[in-house]
């Protein structure tokens, strides 16, 4: 999927006033990654491997970025393919100051589209060809910051995202800057398609993901918002009764087979949810109430 990804590159438009590098963080890849960074080149691009050896993505970017050069950094992932005008259209509004922030379009490949998906199922796949006027959600897959952001808001929380909690490393750092009253703009004239691996389709991972939606969302709920919940054992058991019944009552696809229902995607989610809480909330809060900076810092440690 990255060679795929590098190759795409040679067709994205560089103005040739600018200078640009691209930082592959390999986060422990025990594949060629190396390889195929090392053989990659572009006619306008430089293109670096970092290498951070610690699982968690949130800890890959955050090695990039202390190494990164650029005035306005630009994030994608490793199984997408971007339009030709998705740097400069990206780039752009960063470095004329109009925002602080960019959310691009993200595509979902046509061969992974099914009748059965929902909006929530597109959510999870990174499908957004729509965005939100107002403010739109930063997302990892199609996102730009100006560096000066990281000089207000720490760098991405390694308690988050793949590898980690399983999601909303970007999410958190969007909800940041609400908070501190940065602009975030929408880029509706460009996009990147993205092509996931197909077995993302599975019920066993749809399964799987709800529960690291849940274990992400009962992180921010503790250690960001603050947000008090009563009983959430008990409600969490409630919960896995209805999950039960409603089971025994609707037909599900085999684990193995494509597609999960909606409802039973978010029963998961909400009772993972209000399980992680029970652990977070034994847990010393990490950010004072709606904080742009962790109360001890991270420790981020470069490797080349």
């Amino acid at each position: 999927m990255l060679e795929r990804t590098l190759r795409a590159f040679l067709a994205v438009k560089v103005p040739k006033d600018w200078r640009v590098e691209m930082i592959v963080a390999d986060n422990g890849s025990t594949d060629a990654t190396v390889s195929v960074v090392t053989m990659a080149s572009h006619p306008t691009i430089e293109i670096r491997h970092v290498s951070e050896p610690r699982p968690g993505k949130s800890r890959a970017q955050n090695t990039a970025l202390a190494v990164a050069r650029g005035e306005v950094m630009l994030f994608t992932d490793d199984d997408v393919v971007p339009a030709p005008n998705w740097l400069e259209c990206m780039a752009r509004p960063l470095l004329e100051k109009r925002c602080e922030a960019v959310a691009g379009r993200i595509l979902l490949s046509p061969e992974l589209r099914r009748s059965w998906q929902t909006h929530m199922h597109g959510i999870w796949l990174a499908d957004v060809p729509v965005l939100g006027a107002d403010s739109p959600e930063l997302v990892g897959a199609s996102m730009g910051i100006h560096g000066s952001v990281f000089e207000e808001i720490d760098a991405f929380d390694e308690e988050l995202g793949p590898g980690a909690s399983g999601f909303g490393e970007e999410t958190l750092l969007w909800m940041q800057m609400k908070e501190a009253g940065l602009r975030i703009q929408a880029v509706e004239d460009t996009f990147v398609i993205h092509h996931p691996d197909a077995t993302r389709l599975l019920r066993s991972n749809w399964l799987a993901t709800a529960e690291r939606f849940g274990r992400t969302s009962a992180y921010t709920a503790h250690h960001w918002k603050h947000t008090r919940v009563h009983y959430p054992g008990l409600r969490a058991f409630w919960l896995k009764i209805k999950l039960f019944l409603r089971r025994l009552l609707r037909r599900t696809p085999r684990l193995g087979a494509e597609g999960c229902p909606e409802w039973e995607m978010s029963y998961l989610a909400g009772i993972e949810s209000l399980r992680r809480f029970v652990e977070e909330s034994r847990r010393p809060r990490n950010y004072d109430r709606r904080a742009l900076r962790r109360k001890e810092p991270q420790l981020i440690r470069v490797s080349e």
